[in-house]
């Protein structure tokens, strides 16, 4: 089956459940054909295109589906189709709500306005047209999408995410059971070992049950808000699993409560994602430090748990040695023996590593990350960064920016 085939079929198996429009455009984003009605494909064309500048960026260097948030909470899933090096269409789907708070809050906000009763109406009337989809069904329609254009089978932790800087209660009885509770345990069970064993295929278990679950099933203030509890969920089971794994209850708190308050700061549910990723990547590498560093003394172990927690702060060798009791002349050979690494160049590497995570999921400058993370200037940060990676923070900011 050619491309066009495999789209069409597409489009008539998700309309089957869900009614969501298809929208085909050329490589400079020219609409060339919608399955969206007449009426309603200017407002929705111009809610896509206003993340024109985010799309074709992307385009750039992505191989893989895009989930797009942009204004009115609405949610696309756009993808690429090249002819070799050349980008020739766009093909997107959406727009989409992921809860329905996303129709209600869009909803209270428009009452708050000083709008007349006509313009009201019509916005609602579009807003109603758009299908409510489950986060975790969305996601599957992306891999869908991306299988008919490239015939490429891909994974969910392969989308990405991009958001704008813009940007009823459930009634179920208490009694009522959901017959996928128990799929997702067992899913959630093999996950968490995967933490505990500091196993670097954890993405497949977390894969098998985001197909099983959106998450946890109440409404509380919007899609957005769900995302974040569904996130510091995950995350806590992450710490507790770590901990058991074998990491520093101290260093795998400290984690918890800085990835909280950055889960609470995130704007976008893209933003939520990424974090989420970056989450259990750290969880999963702390354990994996920890087990293969079995032959490493509980002194240099402490050494490298309290830098963790206390990385944004002033470092020293000789306060580390007489911290763990030793001499400063001891405690570095010790060290370097054990870790491989002097003190000050572990100190760095593990500054350069926060570092690419503010780098790739925060807006944050980089003379701000730089003085965040106790460099003495921004040109000795530059220098460190790119002797730690091979290239300077701006670069690598831009091929790694998340949101």
């Amino acid at each position: 089956m050619s491309i066009i085939e495999n789209l069409k079929l597409f489009q008539e198996l998700i309309c089957c459940s869900h009614n969501i429009y298809y929208w085909t455009y050329a490589a400079d984003l020219t609409l060339l054909h919608t399955s969206c009605p007449k009426e309603f494909a200017a407002g929705n064309n111009y809610s896509l295109l206003s993340q024109s500048a985010y799309l074709l960026n992307y385009a750039k260097t992505g191989h893989y589906p895009l989930i797009l948030d942009t204004f009115l909470n609405f949610l696309w899933i756009a993808d690429f189709e090249w002819d070799g090096n050349s980008l020739t269409h766009v093909h997107v789907i959406g727009p989409i709500f992921t809860g329905k708070n996303s129709y209600q809050q869009v909803k209270e906000s428009l009452n708050r306005h000083d709008l007349s009763v006509h313009i009201r109406m019509d916005v609602l009337r579009q807003l109603e047209e758009v299908p409510i989809v489950p986060l975790n069904l969305l996601y599957q329609y992306a891999i869908m999408l991306h299988y008919c254009i490239t015939g490429e089978k891909i994974a969910i932790d392969q989308l990405q995410h991009i958001t704008s800087t813009d940007n009823s209660k459930n009634t179920d009885n208490l009694s009522s059971k959901s017959d996928e509770h128990w799929g997702i345990w067992a899913s959630e069970q093999t996950f968490i070992q995967m933490i505990r064993d500091g196993n670097l295929h954890y993405k497949e278990a977390l894969n098998a049950s985001r197909t099983l679950s959106s998450g946890v099933k109440f409404d509380s203030g919007g899609p957005l808000r769900n995302a974040k509890n569904n996130a510091i969920v995950l995350l806590t089971l992450c710490s507790r699993a770590a901990i058991e794994g074998g990491l520093s209850p101290a260093v795998s708190y400290t984690m918890q409560d800085y990835y909280t308050q950055r889960i609470e700061d995130s704007g976008s549910i893209p933003e939520a994602s990424v974090l989420v990723e970056n989450i259990m990547e750290e969880y999963v590498q702390k354990v994996r430090q920890v087990r293969t560093n079995a032959n490493i003394s509980r002194a240099v172990l402490s050494c490298c748990d309290y830098i963790t927690m206390h990385i944004t702060e002033k470092l020293t060798t000789q306060f580390l040695a007489s911290r763990a009791g030793y001499t400063e002349y001891y405690f570095s050979r010790k060290f370097k023996q054990e870790m491989g690494s002097s003190i000050s160049k572990y100190i760095h590497q593990e500054r350069i590593k926060k570092a690419k995570i503010l780098l790739s999921t925060t807006n944050m400058s980089i003379i701000d990350i730089s003085n965040e993370l106790g460099f003495s200037s921004r040109s000795f940060f530059s220098d460190t960064f790119q002797k730690v990676t091979g290239e300077t923070p701006a670069g690598y900011r831009r091929k790694n920016m998340k949101i």
